[in-house]
């Protein structure tokens, strides 16, 4: 009776070694099979709103499976370009680090770094001061897009009114600023928010600055949209079609 037993326990041990064997060999011609890409990395340290040189770059094959969005191919996609923060070797390098960088003039007269080269063609670098309410609790970091709110007083027919108007949107922000508090000492107070807008979106965010208050909306990068929004006042309240288009 033992005998039997041992005889069928040894076939049971002889199909889960072979089955496990089977699919063991079977994973590993899978992953033989799977297509490699081509994805840059750095191959060093490179510090944030420098140009972007070729020997900074390697390629590693990865799985196409697990591409990362936003990576590039080759390194002639990426050399040349600004980054916008600062990365470690063996960082990948994605789209939204990197701006083209606006070359006037020979090259020579064209620094590999500093902050100027993360202002993008057609625009300018502007600071202002925004409260922590107003820059969403100081969440909002080099590299997001947001909208600007300014709320300022008006002169209208008998006296003045309030008004809350979209100054600028989809507005790059380049950097918060020396002035910015640490984590450990933030207070109600104002930080320094650097933007990447034209002339005329300076001139109002400026104006907005100087004579009202700003907010900031931070968006999700992957949102476009560009709205034609009129100048809100407190008459807005006693509108209800007005709440009924935004539900």
């Amino acid at each position: 009776m033992k005998r039997k037993f041992y005889v069928i326990m040894a076939v049971l041990s002889g199909l889960i070694f072979g089955l496990s064997l089977f699919y063991y060999l079977k994973n590993m011609q899978n992953s033989s099979n799977l297509e490699l890409k081509p994805l840059v990395v750095a191959a060093m340290d490179i510090p944030a709103r420098t140009i972007v040189q070729a020997n900074q770059l390697e390629i590693k094959k990865v799985p196409g499976n697990g591409y990362p969005q936003g990576g590039a191919s080759s390194i002639q996609e990426v050399s040349g370009k600004v980054l916008l923060v600062g990365i470690k070797k063996g960082d990948v390098l994605l789209s939204p680090m990197l701006e083209p960088s606006f070359k006037a003039g020979s090259a020579a007269d064209i620094p590999l770094n500093g902050f100027s080269l993360t202002v993008p063609e057609g625009k300018r670098a502007l600071a202002i001061p925004v409260s922590q309410v107003g820059s969403v609790g100081y969440k909002v970091k080099p590299g997001d897009r947001v909208d600007v709110l300014v709320t300022i007083d008006i002169k209208a027919e008998g006296g003045s009114k309030t008004v809350t108007s979209l100054a600028a949107q989809d507005v790059l922000v380049l950097n918060t600023g020396e002035t910015t508090a640490k984590e450990s000492e933030k207070t109600q107070g104002s930080g320094s928010y650097i933007l990447a807008v034209n002339v005329s979106q300076a001139m109002a965010v400026t104006l907005g600055s100087e004579k009202g208050s700003i907010r900031l909306l931070l968006r999700n990068p992957a949102n476009k949209e560009v709205l034609a929004e009129p100048p809100v006042d407190p008459n807005v309240y006693y509108d209800p079609n007005y709440f009924n288009h935004y539900k």
